[in-house]
């Protein structure tokens, strides 16, 4: 099934279902802010999607295709490569007299601001 689904370039329709349970994050549990949903999907699709992933990434390393400047999902690179990464270009900037701007930006609660009737016709499309 999974060698077809890649072939095909198709994905089983059961294999796209996922049952959405709420868990409490900390708080108040009367606040529907405090809890997140979280997604149960197949275990099936889980193990097929590592693969999938793991191929991908052995393909994007040997083609030398991952950008050096990300460091989020990928293998050895974490935020904190990435703010020691930061730190050594200001320091080499500043070192050459060079101005530079920084932007951080939050994206906390990112979920609960998307528009989710927007969200929900763009994923049903997927």
């Amino acid at each position: 099934m999974m060698r077809k689904s890649l072939d095909e370039g198709k994905i089983p329709d059961i294999f796209k279902l996922a049952y959405v349970t709420p868990i409490h994050k900390g708080g108040s549990k009367l606040k529907p802010e405090q809890y997140r949903p979280v997604s149960l999907t197949s275990h099936l699709m889980k193990i097929f999607e590592r693969v999938i992933k793991r191929t991908l990434m052995i393909h994007l390393a040997q083609q030398n295709l991952l950008n050096q400047g990300q460091h989020g999902f990928v293998p050895g690179r974490s935020t904190q490569t990435q703010l020691l990464q930061h730190y050594c270009d200001v320091y080499e900037t500043l070192a050459e007299g060079v101005r530079m701007d920084t932007v951080y930006l939050d994206f906390a609660k990112a979920f609960d601001k998307v528009n989710h009737n927007i969200l929900l016709q763009k994923v049903g499309k997927a």
